[in-house]
């Protein structure tokens, strides 16, 4: 994927030039100006440029400002086409007009007697910074592109690819080397001739880089896009193609024709209904358009329609046009003249009849906002529908209708009227029960169900054949129709280019696995695919969670669990999607599943996926692996592995290291040496080495226990005082190891947001000071038998001052715990979510923590986090921010919420083995905003009374639903 090579050598040269460990010489203000602002370029120097004439040190500062100005300019226009991506002559002609002045300077740069300073110094340097200026435009470029994808595009895209790579490769290598990389005292003698080399290595690939690149790219720089023609004289587009097919049967719509039928022939007042029907492709979005729009009580409700099939490449001219002549029969070639674009005439008379209007397939939300500067929202109880398979494309106005999946007897009428042309009954008895196993993982989508219906038709209708089809749905049947592709492949081909290395990178993970959210966002910011926010680190996976939330509004990803407030916890590709997913992945070398197959095409390929660890017990698997020494990142995304399996980590280049399914038995020495990695997590019993600090970019240290047994007596190991060095820490979570006292004065992790997995001792005043940005904290106590571990250090946790999320459990809360005094404020005031578990505290201790922490919105009560038979609330107090409350496993019994104690913004109640609480405080139940009640292995008599309190409550009178559930049932329906 060429988008995101640029953007990998992008990061990489930003990394390189802004690091403080390479002795570069300061750089003039004009080039942290040029660096800074993302100057784009479109020309490149001459191999001239880049080499050193000691005789010639003249310098020109009006040349070099000139040319930041007229790349100053340049870019300006390019950024400006990003807001309108149709650009018009006099807008194209500036950008030209910046692209030649820089053209000019250039050349005139090319002069030695011209070159500054800095380019004498330190050429190689000057070349790394041009190569990062044309790097940038060419990103830009390839957002200007989406959705081309002629031949000639995707060599090109190949090419410039590899061009990325090549210098990436060589600049990274350099950087590794530690040699004093790109100085300009490194000569060919003695012990800098590695150097040398390195700093000539790379002066050859930055001058082979941006010579190559512009040329393969240049017909996608100079041909910006531009408004497409249209004759404006006479164009009308009938496009009822589809109304006019022939009628077929319908499957699983009756109740959403219903619910449209009825809302259209009842909106008869003054003002325009708007419906807006969304579902991921195939769905029936457009059937279902269609049934309502051919109803003959519709057909007679309204004076006039129209059905226009939109697409994502649209012209506004065409589908008011189509909609006049769908609509009125006088449109013709005579009326529609070019002084007369819009027929405006013909709109006002249609305003004043009732119409409906279908606008089938909408890619962009702006198509409504240009069809209501037509059509007005005050009409004559008219109604427009739209079909979209994008969640960000609903209107803001009016009614939206989640097309559903098909339930199982649905699918199934379907898939015998498609093979069988018939009922159900059509279906031969021995191919029904491998008939519908080969249904149920088509998952109720039409398209995919249609699709295997075609191939099962041309195909042997016997047992044994219907059983290989059941295990190829989607590799084989669904990838080689191309109909179905087709239709697919839109939903990916329109994604922005951002978005795309996203969904990609969803296909490391094994077909139909639910992946957690967090440690997506986080693989994907390491990769490069995200921007570090320099003021503030922690909107870098806040952008990460909006880039997934896109995915899932463009309905080619799917949420499999939610967190507290409806978020994402676990996610995974639609099947159906899977096969575009690999398909793409290997075509643009974006990562490769090692198979034991011989693992064709692994070359190149800097990403490799091990979804089954026993692959690592191969050798041929292995010998393909080290065969790439280029490799930046080993996942394996597997199942869990107890046993230990050889693992080759002799790449020099890495950044992503997930093994954390493979289990350690010795702490692997070879990663130490890896010292470009960004990502490390593994499993592993042991201490960690003070070498770990030689990792100096690392980001993410994850670590956890295979197994963890605290022996009697015994305390918890602490990590390396050389932790305290690594300053690039984001995330923190080594399980079974404490944070040490620092041993110097200044030891700070300020970049630290996350740290999970310590123990009360790494609480301490003086630990907590030095970790001053940390966001989330997780505490663990392991007691040992004899062992009783204070919690007094409760007091420290108020310094952090930053720290929204708190988790506090004891893993054995049947030993005795010391209760902490509450003499000082004992939480964070900021705390958002608080979790709780094995603690024993009363429940008195309730009002006090509630009365420090007014922004609560998250209380999580667990395994007797609080224990007593009563808990009383009749002080006065307001929980005015709490939304989401969870006890479980508690012996609780009453609890009572008196007249002056209010949760007034509490939205869900989950109570979880609560199996003597007999009754929800009437305080709580009769709040009205609260929407959802969830009772899981509870006493019986709380839930009749829930129930029955719960079927009092007047229909319509407030959105509230009651959730019982049974852990031991459930047990039951998954196996």
């Amino acid at each position: 994927m060429a988008y995101v090579a640029l953007v990998s050598l992008r990061l990489t040269i930003e990394r390189i030039l802004n690091s403080s460990q390479i002795p570069f010489l300061p750089p003039s203000p004009e080039i942290i100006q040029h660096v800074i602002k993302g100057i784009e370029s479109v020309n490149y120097p001459s191999d001239s440029l880049l080499e050193v004439d000691s005789d010639n040190r003249q310098r020109s500062e009006a040349v070099i400002k000139e040319f930041i100005a007229a790349a100053c300019k340049l870019e300006d226009a390019v950024l400006e086409s990003l807001s309108y991506r149709w650009e018009n002559e006099k807008e194209r002609a500036v950008i030209y007009s910046g692209m030649e002045a820089v053209k000019v300077i250039m050349e005139q740069l090319c002069d030695p007697a011209w070159w500054p300073q800095e380019v004498k110094d330190n050429p190689v340097r000057v070349a790394v910074q041009y190569a990062f200026h044309l790097v940038r435009t060419l990103e830009l470029a390839f957002t200007l592109e989406d959705g081309n994808n002629s031949e000639v595009v995707k060599a090109m895209k190949g090419k410039i690819r590899e061009a990325a790579f090549r210098l990436e490769d060589v600049l990274e290598s350099a950087h590794v080397s530690n040699q004093h990389f790109l100085s300009q005292s490194q000569t060919p003698d003695g012990d800098d001739h590695i150097s040398y080399l390195a700093m000539e290595e790379v002066r050859k690939e930055t001058v082979f880089f941006v010579e190559t690149a512009p040329k393969i790219a240049e017909p996608l720089i100079t041909n910006l896009p531009q408004q497409p023609e249209v004759n404006n004289a006479v164009v009308v587009l009938s496009r009822t193609d589809r109304i006019e097919e022939k009628k077929q049967k319908i499957f699983g719509l009756n109740h959403e024709l219903v619910q449209l039928k009825d809302r259209l022939l009842k909106n008869t007042g003054y003002y325009q209904d708007i419906i807006t029907i969304v579902g991921m492709a195939g769905i029936g979005k457009t059937t279902l358009a269609k049934e309502i729009y051919e109803d003959s009580d519709i057909v007679s409700h309204f004076e006039c329609r129209a059905f226009v099939s939109v697409g994502p490449e649209y012209a506004l001219r065409e589908i008011i046009l189509s909609i006049l002549a769908q609509t009125n029969p006088e449109v013709d070639e005579i009326h529609v003249q070019d002084e007369d674009p819009l027929g405006s005439e013909l709109l006002l008379r249609l305003r004043s009849q009732r119409y409906l209007i279908v606008l089938d397939d909408i890619w962009d939300l702006s198509i409504w906002d240009l069809i209501c500067s037509v059509y007005p929202i005050k009409c004559n109880g008219s109604s427009i529908i739209m079909t979209t398979r994008l969640e960000d494309c609903i209107s803001p106005l009016g009614f939206v209708l989640k097309k559903h999946f098909l339930d199982q007897q649905e699918s199934w009428l379907l898939f015998c009227d498609k093979v069988f042309g018939g009922d159900h009954s059509s279906c031969p008895p021995e191919l029904e029960k491998v008939g519908k196993k080969i249904i149920k993982k088509c998952e109720g989508l039409p398209l995919t169900i249609i699709a295997v219906a075609r191939h099962l038709c041309i195909s042997e209708r016997t047992p044994e054949y219907w059983k290989q089809a059941k295990r190829k749905v989607y590799t084989t049947i669904i990838s080689e129709d191309k109909a179905t592709s087709q239709v697919l492949y839109r939903s990916y081909d329109y994604l922005q280019q951002y978005l795309k290395p996203c969904f990609l990178y969803m296909g490391v993970f094994p077909y139909d696995s639910d992946v957690a959210a967090s440690k997506l966002i986080k693989l994907w910011c390491v990769e490069g695919f995200l921007e570090l926010h320099q003021i503030n680190p922690s909107f870098y996976e806040f952008n990460a969670m909006k880039y997934l939330k896109h995915l899932v509004s463009a309905n080619i990803v799917r949420i499999r669990q939610q967190s507290t407030f409806g978020g994402i916890k676990t996610c995974n590709i639609y099947p159906v999607f899977w096969h575009i997913c690999m398909r793409e992945a290997g075509e643009q070398k974006f990562f490769h599943v090692m198979d034991s197959n011989g693992n064709q095409g692994i070359e190149s390929q800097r990403r490799q996926c091990i979804h089954n660890n026993v692959l690592f017990g191969i050798k041929d698997v292995q010998k393909s692996m080290t065969s790439i020494s280029n490799v930046r990142s080993i996942l394996c995304t597997g199942p869990h592995h107890q046993y230990p399996v050889p693992i080759s980590l002799g790449f020099s280049l890495l950044r992503v290291l997930d093994a954390l399914t493979i289990r350690f038995y010795g702490f692997p020495s070879e990663v130490v040496k890896l010292v470009q990695l960004r990502y490390l997590a593994f499993t592993y019993n042991g201490k960690l080495p003070a070498s770990i600090s030689k990792l100096c970019n690392l980001e993410y240290l994850i670590v956890r226990q295979y197994l963890s047994i605290l022996s009697s007596g015994a305390f918890r190991p602490y990590l390396p005082n050389e932790i305290w060095d690594m300053q690039g820490l984001r995330h923190l979570q080594v399980m079974g190891s404490d944070l040490p006292n620092p041993s110097y004065e200044g030891a700070l992790l300020p970049n630290l947001l996350t740290l999970l997995g310590i123990s009360a001792r790494s609480c301490t005043k003086e630990i907590l000071k030095r970790i001053p940005n940390l966001n989330k904290l997780g505490i663990q106590i392991e007691l040992a038998l004899d062992v009783d571990e204070p919690l007094w250090c409760f007091e420290h946790l108020a310094s952090l001052h930053k720290l929204e999320s708190l988790k506090w459990s004891i893993v054995n809360p049947h030993l005795r715990v010391a209760v902490p005094t509450l003499s000082f404020p004992i939480f964070p005031p900021g705390l958002k979510k608080l979790t709780l578990s094995g603690l024993k505290f009363p429940w008195e201790f309730m009002m006090i923590i509630i009365d420090q922490l007014r922004d609560l919105e998250v209380l999580k009560l667990q395994c007797y986090a609080f224990q007593g038979r009563v808990w009383k609330m009749d002080h006065m107090v307001f929980v005015s921010q709490l939304r989401f409350l969870l006890i479980e496993d508690t012996d609780l019994e009453e609890w009572y919420v008196g007249k002056y104690a209010s949760f007034h913004s509490l939205e869900r109640l989950i109570l979880r083995q609560c199996y003597k609480l007999k009754e929800i405080p009437e305080k709580i139940r009769h709040d009205k905003c609260l929407q959802m009640i969830e009772l899981e292995d509870c006493n019986p008599f709380l839930v009749n009374s829930t129930m029955h309190w719960a079927k009092k409550i007047p229909s319509g009178s407030r959105n509230l639903k009651v959730c019982v559930k049974s852990s031991a049932a459930h047990k039951k329906l998954k196996s």
